[in-house]
């Protein structure tokens, strides 16, 4: 199945489902099935909803390496952390930098990932 339109709470044909469902909903989408030539209504709810709080695994820092320190740089990479070009610092888990022990260099702790920024 293939998705054919989202329609966002208040575009046109999601009323009758904003009356029914209010705050709750998300979006209505319109699927595609080929194969069976049919077509389906589908609707995004919020049944449930929770205060949110990081985890250690939600948290990145930001570490700074000096250029001519290649042994750090080398396991950072080797750990899948990401150089940003503008910060001039490389971004990996929190956890990691740790392990790795590079505590003490990390200069910032963020919970966006690095494709986020």
């Amino acid at each position: 199945m293939e998705i054919s339109k989202t329609l966002r709470p208040g575009d046109m044909g999601t009323r009758r489902h904003l009356e029914q469902y209010g705050e709750q909903l998300i979006c209505v989408r319109y699927r595609i099935d080929k194969i069976a030539q049919k077509r389906y209504t589908t609707i995004e709810l919020v049944v449930d909803e929770k205060p949110y709080i990081a985890t250690k695994t939600d948290i990145f820092a930001w570490v700074k390496i000096n250029y001519d320190e290649f042994e750090a740089r080398q396991k950072l990479k080797t750990a899948g952390a990401k150089w940003l070009i503008e910060e001039k610092v490389w971004i990996v888990h929190y956890d990691t930098a740790k392990k790795l022990g590079l505590k003490k260099r990390i200069i910032k702790t963020t919970t966006t990932k690095y494709n986020q920024i």
